[in-house]
């Protein structure tokens, strides 16, 4: 089978232990036929939750670099999918050489969760970001930075379908073609997403088990699955269903190992049958 390959470039934090951001994209992507040209926005030595004495790289100047010499190169370039920014000069550098080249753009704006900021930004680096997703193609926010977006009160953990509806009415505003709410949950046994299609005007929701620990890295998986599914044109909503069928494996295998949650999710004996799922929807698309 024949396909146009994507080029598409990520940009993203690269963290040692803890399997998170762009370390692991990558593999998920490229198991989703997309060839990864990586944008490292921060690099880590392990993620943020729960460790101490993490060694943290700054890498502003780097990523000012990796622009500066992208535009004297003509390489093949189909779109973004972005995640964690270290601060607002990233993203406004990214903003403009995307703009300059009419890249798509498939954003996660990462910056909250729980009703609270990340720490180290301020309403400016949500002003710049509210900038960044205006007139991406989609958006995935969490609850916390959907209403961040829209400068819409926080919903907090009791909210119905109604909610969700005008928020994301809200976020039309920004004038995406799609919005996926990420953590969206009206019973305690399950979690998905919410897909607002602006062309439509449809939302539809897709739920998998719920399981009562804290897993660290899962959105970046789901991120990269359906950013896959976007750059090759294909039913958000069917990748969806095969994004979170996949997220469902990888957790209870990882539970089933009895480590340390920190250490990251165990998603690599599921990769073949990504790819696989994924060549069949490329194969019916087709």
């Amino acid at each position: 089978m024949n396909q146009i390959t994507r080029s598409v470039i990520v940009a993203n934090d690269v963290v040692g232990v803890g399997k998170v951001a762009l370390s692991s994209a990558l593999p998920v992507l490229s198991n989703c036929q997309i060839e990864v040209i990586p944008m490292p926005t921060v690099l880590l030595s392990s993620h943020t939750g729960g460790f101490d004495k993490i060694a943290i790289t700054d890498l502003t100047q780097a990523t000012q670099g990796f622009i500066k010499q992208w535009e004297t190169l003509d390489f093949p370039c189909h779109g973004l999918i972005t995640g964690y920014f270290k601060n607002q000069i990233q993203l406004e550098d990214l903003a403009k050489f995307a703009s300059e080249h009419n890249l798509p753009r498939f954003v996660d704006p990462i910056m909250a969760d729980n009703g609270r900021l990340y720490a180290g930004y301020e309403q400016d680096f949500v002003k710049a970001m509210r900038e960044f997703c205006t007139k991406s193609d989609v958006i995935m926010p969490n609850l916390t930075e959907a209403c961040l977006l829209a400068d819409y009160p926080y919903l907090g953990e009791t909210y119905d379908k109604t909610d969700i509806e005008q928020l994301c009415e809200r976020l039309s505003h920004l004038h995406n073609k799609h919005i996926i709410l990420t953590g969206v949950s009206f019973e305690d046994d399950n979690v998905g997403l919410a897909h607002y299609d602006s062309k439509s005007g449809e939302i539809t929701y897709h739920f998998s088990k719920a399981y009562p620990y804290h897993f660290f890295g899962t959105g970046d998986l789901v991120t990269a699955v359906l950013g896959a599914g976007y750059f090759h044109d294909l039913s958000l909503d069917d990748v969806a269903k095969v994004a979170l069928n996949f997220i469902d494996k990888t957790l209870q295998r990882t539970l089933s190992l009895n480590r340390d949650l920190r250490f990251g999710l165990s998603y690599e004996p599921y990769l073949a049958d990504l790819a696989l799922q994924f060549k069949q929807l490329m194969e019916e698309k087709a």
